[in-house]
């Protein structure tokens, strides 16, 4: 078992907005909340927006900060975090957004310069409630999510990697680490099932829909443990997620604005430039936006939005004006709303009719919404009201439930997983089981054999010349829709015969994946199929020659007669066995070394991993 760490930290970077808490092993979850410039509300989250200078490069404002900075002369983004896909910047710069960054490059230094910010006030945070304890000498674990979106083997989640990186966390002291641990859908099932008042029975099922800014998870999950001490679940079906959330809301309302507005440019001209945007930021949009179907919302026919700087005399009916406010219909408000839930709706349905048809006799009996779309009451009283009135057969009666702090159940789902690791010594996870998304594999040379490796590239052994053998075969390690279990490492025994006077110690390992279903798995890279997902170097330096067990093979009186004509006797080398272990995460691949049974360090880094670029092509 790995050192405890003094402190943990876990940070959701949302598409919108951004959550982080953190812990030691006598403190229970503590959430962020002293934001810059919240004006004192003790706000939990702090907006993803950055207002860069003139120059584009220098941060001049951050957060909640970019509210009270003057903005002439100033570029504000948001939203970055999405465009880390590179299919997302695509689909956005085809459609003419005018806040999409120039490059996938662009937007990881948008995300590295608002996470240093980040970095530098929840150290300042954290440092004054440990009583002013040097940082460097902490050993702090940061644990970050993703959306479910993405995978693996895309460039998006290294992209992601690097910015963690750059803005700092793994890096201010010898003993931090940083990793990208669960994807959202999982971390706030995780915080489900930990937080729920719900009673749940063990083997019961439930689907969790972590709604958000940018994104929608789903996880479909069966509880296989309902202690209350130490519950556990596993993945039933591979995470879910889609490209909607409440930002999606926050663009169709800007793009609402200036339709009207470019409809009368005699008028539009005389108004600020930037009021679509200003008026989906201002709090009159935002409050209406969440509290959007409470009751006393939804009786009024009209909604008036005030449009900052509009003087309050100014009204125009084509614009739908009205002293300085501009009038929004509840139909047309609630439309916008509805593109997003049906669109929500339809992935639950696909999940429902997957428990159908691979499990006829069971019911998921509770269905748990979070993130800031998640909690809207709206969104719950139509996804009711769609599974009240149409009920799913998989689904009969199911509960629809709001988890407890819905905008925050990822940051604290990262956080109560690894604190159940804790306290049962590393061997229960909250998620017992989680289903693989892909397979992975390991290129390994194998011995020939004609019948198997027909067409394939034949080299002679270089020490026993009755050997031959091909290379680029592929051993898959593990193989899609397999359940993996996060304390047990996938582990793959390496052989490397050395001449006696043979020092090398440093080995390249090329790990592979594949979306095929398992069936259609190639068993070599000369198939189509699998594509190299990284290089796992392997450093041994500091096992001295003595450590290899040493094979030696001498000729029999007949073999020599015959070598002295033709080859040389026998053969003597050194055999150097090590494994290489693979620990997959939702969303990462972690690697280490072990030799003669223990993990490798050597004094040195005995891992470098090499991701290859543009695995998503």
């Amino acid at each position: 078992m790995e050192q405890r760490p003094d402190i943990l930290v876990s940070v959701d970077l949302g598409t919108t907005y951004t959550g982080v808490a953190w812990m030691t092993p006598r403190m229970p979850v503590q959430v962020i909340n002293n934001w810059p410039s919240d004006g004192g509300q003790n706000e939990r989250k702090v907006p993803t927006t950055l207002l860069y200078n003139g120059d584009g490069v220098t941060v001049s404002s951050w957060g909640f900060a970019c509210a009270e900075d003057d903005p002439r002369g100033k570029i504000r983004r948001e939203f970055f975090k999405v465009f880390l896909d590179g299919e997302t910047l695509s689909a956005a710069q085809s459609q003419g957004l005018p806040s999409a960054p120039a490059s996938v490059a662009d937007a990881q230094r948008m995300v590295a310069d608002f996470l240093r910010q980040i970095y530098a006030h929840l150290r300042e945070t954290i440092e004054a409630v440990m009583g002013g304890v040097s940082w460097d000498t902490l050993a702090v674990r940061f644990l970050f999510s993703c959306p479910t979106t993405w995978d693996i083997d895309k460039d998006t989640v290294n992209n992601f990697k690097a910015a963690i990186r750059a803005a700092g966390f793994g890096a201010g002291g010898f003993r931090h680490s940083a990793v990208v641990d669960l994807t959202e859908a999982e971390a706030a099932a995780v915080a489900t099932l930990k937080m729920s008042p719900v009673p749940f029975d063990s083997g019961s099922l439930f689907l969790t829909v972590d709604a958000g800014g940018g994104t929608t998870d789903l996880a479909l999950m069966r509880i296989t443990s309902n202690d209350m001490s130490f519950p556990q679940m596993a993945q039933v079906k591979s995470v879910d997620g889609m490209g909607i959330g409440g930002s999606l809301i926050d663009i169709a309302f800007r793009n609402l604005v200036q339709q009207r507005l470019a409809m009368h440019p005699d008028v539009s001209c005389h108004l600020p430039q930037d009021l679509a945007p200003s008026m989906a930021r201002s709090p009159y949009y935002i409050s209406l936006k969440h509290k959007f179907g409470q009751r006393a919302w939804m009786q009024a026919p009209v909604f008036k939005i005030r449009m900052d700087g509009v003087s309050h005399e100014f009204s125009h009916p084509g614009l739908g004006v009205e002293a300085g406010c501009m009038v929004i219909s509840r139909d047309q408000f609630q439309a916008i709303f509805d593109r997003q839930v049906q669109g929500v709706i339809a992935r639950i349905d696909q999940q429902l009719d997957w428990v159908r048809d691979h499990y006829p006799n069971e019911q998921v009996r509770y269905m748990m919404l979070s993130g800031g779309l998640g909690s809207s009451v709206y969104v719950k009283d139509q996804i009711a009201a769609r599974y009240a009135n149409q009920p799913h057969p998989a689904a009969v009666g199911i509960r629809i439930v709001p988890c407890n702090e819905p905008q925050l159940v990822v940051a604290r789902g990262l956080l109560l997983d690894e604190q159940q690791k804790w306290q049962t010594g590393s061997t229960m996870s909250v998620l017992s089981t989680r289903v693989a998304r892909a397979s992975y594999g390991i290129i390994v040379m194998e011995e020939y054999v004609p019948s198997l490796h027909y067409g394939e590239t034949v080299f002679n052994d270089r020490f026993d010349p009755k050997k031959q053998w091909v290379s680029n075969q592929i051993q898959w390690l593990i193989k899609k829709g397999d359940m993996i279990h996060p304390n047990v490492p996938l582990s793959k025994p390496f052989h490397y015969r050395l001449a006696e006077s043979d020092l090398t110690r440093s080995w390249t390992v090329d790990i592979i994946t594949s979306r095929n279903e398992p069936s259609f798995l190639p068993r070599s890279m000369s198939q189509a199929g699998a594509i190299k997902l990284c290089e796992v170097k392997c450093n041994l330096n500091g096992v001295a020659q003595e450590q290899l067990a040493l094979q030696e093979k001498k000729d029999e009186w007949w073999e020599l007669l015959f070598s002295c004509l033709f080859r040389p006797s026998g053969y003597r080398y050194r055999v150097c066995q090590f494994d290489v272990r693979v620990i997959v995460a939702p969303a990462d691949l972690r690697f280490e070394t072990w030799f003669q049974g223990q993990k490798f360090s050597g004094n040195h880094q005995p891992i470098e991993v090499k991701w290859e670029s543009g695995a998503n092509d």
